[in-house]
């Protein structure tokens, strides 16, 4: 008879039973586990971590067999239990020992991952280096999981990785009155604000500074996107960043704005997020209700709350009014509910609704 209550993340990793239940091919034993965590609510922690190893060995289990991580697994604790123990000092040794067996593991997929990652960039149509040769210790986080990895820089600012993703920044993070961060992958940003020390990502080709804001970005081997959820960013191929003479290339986002960096033809364009959101509530009394008000009233609404400005001519316009209630619906169906009901049109243009219209009766 199994002693689960005396289970550690070796144990786990090395039960077959357990391997089965986890990949869902045993569903025969899916009582037995699921009676061992009420059981033993003490294993719970350890069981998750041992399940999202496993679970992270088979996805990338064309770089990296079982066996080969079962003899990583064995290679460390027979490295670790040689060393003396006090007697009294066991059983926090062997959580210790758990944690770093896990951690030793997740480095050692993350690394044999993204190496074929870069043997496949430098194929033609692949992913340039996701960083220059770096001049200064430098720290990489890889997120082998498959869930949003939470990171904390050392300026305060936090990121939230996605699957997949890297990123790489100095040990010494604020270097030249600069805080740089190298990005592969996704990643949400929400950064710490220091005017005196503007902060810089690097994602295939795109450089996005900013000084205090939070912002997405998404890298591809064709495109580099980048929204903004609050404050400003700027946005510049990073060929452009040392020739002045070509700084007119650079953008200047605001919230509900992306840009859309073309890796191949080193080209920015600006539009509108796809949902943009709410950036203030709408007034509590009106909301987006108009009872025949002028239309330069109701554009003036929409500006005010999604902070995305709406370009139409004023004149041609000035006999338009609207009797209209809105309430939850999403920006752009919002604007189609407008210009339908003024035989209008729009167009998005540089991050801004361009409205066209020949006016009201």
């Amino acid at each position: 008879m199994k002693y689960y209550k005396d289970y550690d993340l070796e144990d786990f990793l090395q039960d077959d039973s357990f391997r089965s239940w986890v990949s869902g091919t045993a569903d025969a034993t899916a009582d037995l586990w699921e009676e061992i965590v009420r059981l033993y609510p003490d294993k719970k922690v350890i069981m998750q971590q041992a399940r999202e190893l496993i679970l992270t060995w088979q996805e990338h289990s064309a770089i990296v067999t079982d066996q080969q991580l079962e003899d990583q697994v064995q290679r460390i604790l027979h490295t670790t239990q040689a060393a003396t123990e006090e007697p009294g000092q066991r059983l926090a040794w062997r959580n210790w020992l758990s944690v770093a067996a896990m951690v030793t593991l997740l480095v050692a997929l993350g690394g044999a991952f993204f190496w074929k990652s870069e043997q496949q960039a430098g194929k033609p149509g692949g992913q340039v280096a996701y960083m220059p040769e770096a001049t200064a210790a430098m720290k990489e986080v890889v997120n082998t999981s498959a869930r949003q990895m939470r990171i904390g820089l050392p300026d305060g600012s936090r990121v939230s990785l996605a699957p997949k993703g890297r990123i790489s920044y100095a040990n010494d993070f604020i270097n030249h009155k600069k805080r740089e961060v190298y990005l592969s992958g996704e990643a949400f940003f929400d950064v710490t604000k220091d005017p005196q020390n503007p902060f810089f990502v690097y994602a295939n080709g795109l450089v996005t500074r900013v000084l205090g804001t939070s912002f997405l970005v998404k890298t591809s081997d064709t495109n580099v996107e980048v929204q903004v959820h609050s404050g400003r960013v700027s946005v510049l191929p990073l060929k452009d960043i040392e020739h002045p003479s070509e700084r007119s290339n650079e953008l200047l986002l605001t919230p509900n704005q992306q840009a859309v960096f073309s890796v191949k033809d080193n080209v920015i364009s600006k539009t509108i997020t796809n949902m943009p959101l709410e950036l203030i509530k709408p007034d509590a009394e009106a909301g987006f209700v108009f009872e025949n008000q002028p239309v330069s009233k109701v554009f003036s609404a929409l500006e005010k709350v999604y902070g995305i400005p709406i370009v139409y001519d004023a004149a041609v316009m000035e006999q338009c009014s609207l009797r209209v209630e809105l309430s939850n619906e999403p920006f752009f169906t919002k604007l189609d509910i407008i210009t339908q009901t003024l035989g209008a049109a729009y167009r998005v243009s540089d991050g801004q609704v361009v409205i066209s219209s020949e006016g009201c009766r």
